[in-house]
């Protein structure tokens, strides 16, 4: 658990992890577990990028990055 104050681009990072378990999950079950999980990684971080785009706070690393990168 994270204190109610401060630490909110660890709890962003915490809620992308979170929504990325159930759909790794899913995608276990799928006749094509690979493609699946990498479209769910993606959509996650696309998910999670956008949130860090929304805050002025310095975005994480990864978010500046475009394309395939």
């Amino acid at each position: 658990l994270l204190p109610p104050t401060a630490f909110a681009h660890l709890r962003r990072q915490a809620a992308a992890l979170a929504a990325l378990r159930p759909r790794l999950n899913d995608c276990c079950q799928h006749r094509s577990p690979l493609p699946c999980a990498r479209r769910a990684w993606t959509d996650v971080l696309d998910g999670f990028c956008t949130d860090e785009f929304g805050v002025k706070t310095r975005q994480f690393h990864c978010c500046r990055r475009q394309g395939a990168a």
